[in-house]
């Protein structure tokens, strides 16, 4: 790990940490954000949010309704890890926003309960500022948690855990080369799931690379949580590539907006979008084939034990994706709430 890279993990960690401090503050929060993060800050955001530009958007149209809904909202990362990718520097982490649900969020009717909004983020910073962020937020889930439900899930729903190890924040020193080993090791299961040839799953030879009877893979909400090779690709692989048979990944249009980190045990890889694919199979989700091409915004972590990896924590914009597919949770909830 650079000097560079442990400086800006350290100063994400800080500015997490002012920000639970000042959360209940307008005032002070938008301080916060102006001295961490450029003036003309670049936000990606899931759906229902759109592209933001500039640290006050950042501040009104992001953070200050997250914080007027949970009113006691505190950041609560598990995995934290940096890398250099392609020349630029990037700080990933994933976690849970943790706050009682008291106002209305996204149009979403508050339930005066405790809430676990899932999340990545992923920084670019440049100069000792944050200049883009990338957020997934996994609103599904508050919906499901909100009482809400969609789709007749394969995988169990579940707010996913920390790391089993419980080292997800990599602040500590890590031996040389792990970081890398850990890259290559999710670079070669990749490899092997676009090697599918379109007839038995052992064309992938997923067993190369998992721990096939522990590994755990947390999915987003309409997805869920599998354990165990099989338990992955009879809940969420097979129904996958039978609605999306010709799913790739997208043609890089712009630079930053995918990127690879390997630090010590753990992994990342972002795309915004990652992947594409048509909508040409029934099931998934329980909807009928649509026909649609669509694209997906994605992000992985990985956690390796040796050679294996074990622990896999897995975002899907899926509310972008329903969108796509002509379905719009948010019209869908207005209505139950009328009902």
């Amino acid at each position: 790990m650079s000097k560079q890279i442990s400086a800006y993990k350290e100063m994400v960690l800080q500015f997490i940490w002012e920000m639970n401090e000042a959360a209940h503050q307008e005032e002070k929060f938008t301080a916060v954000l102006k001295r961490y993060v450029a003036e003309e800050v670049r936000l990606h955001i899931t759906r229902p949010f759109e592209e933001m530009v500039g640290v006050q958007a950042y501040a009104d149209e992001f953070w200050t309704p997250l914080m007027r809904a949970f009113p006691d909202l505190e950041n609560q990362p598990y995995i934290l890890i940096g890398d250099t990718y392609e020349g630029r520097s990037y700080i990933s982490f994933t976690g849970n926003l943790i706050g009682t649900f008291q106002q209305e969020w996204l149009g979403i009717p508050p339930n005066q309960q405790p809430m676990w909004v899932r999340y990545s983020t992923t920084f670019l910073i440049q100069d000792q500022k944050i200049t883009k962020a990338w957020y997934f937020l996994d609103t599904l889930d508050v919906l499901r948690q909100s009482g809400f439900h969609f789709f007749p899930n394969r995988g169990v729903e579940c707010v996913p855990p920390a790391p089993m190890t419980g080292d997800g924040i990599v602040t500590y020193a890590t031996p040389p080369g792990e970081g890398q080993k850990s890259l290559e090791l999710t670079n070669a299961m990749l490899d092997g799931l676009s090697s599918y040839d379109g007839k038995t799953l052992e064309s992938m030879g997923q067993t190369r690379f998992w721990d096939i009877h522990g590994m755990m893979w947390y999915g987003p909400s309409g997805i869920g949580t599998t354990r165990g090779l099989t338990g992955f690709q009879k809940n969420h692989q097979v129904p996958f590539i039978t609605a999306f048979p010709d799913r790739g990944i997208t043609a890089k249009v712009e630079k930053d907006y995918f990127a690879q980190i390997g630090d010590g045990n753990y992994s990342c890889d972002f795309g915004f979008p990652a992947m594409y694919g048509t909508h040409l199979g029934d099931d998934w989700l329980g909807l009928p084939a649509t026909g649609k091409r669509i694209t997906l915004r994605v992000v992985d972590y990985w956690r390796r034990e040796g050679d294996q990896l074990k622990e896999n924590w897995v975002m899907i914009d899926m509310v972008d994706v329903l969108e796509q597919l002509g379905i719009d949770v948010f019209e869908q909830i207005r209505k139950q709430s009328v009902t």
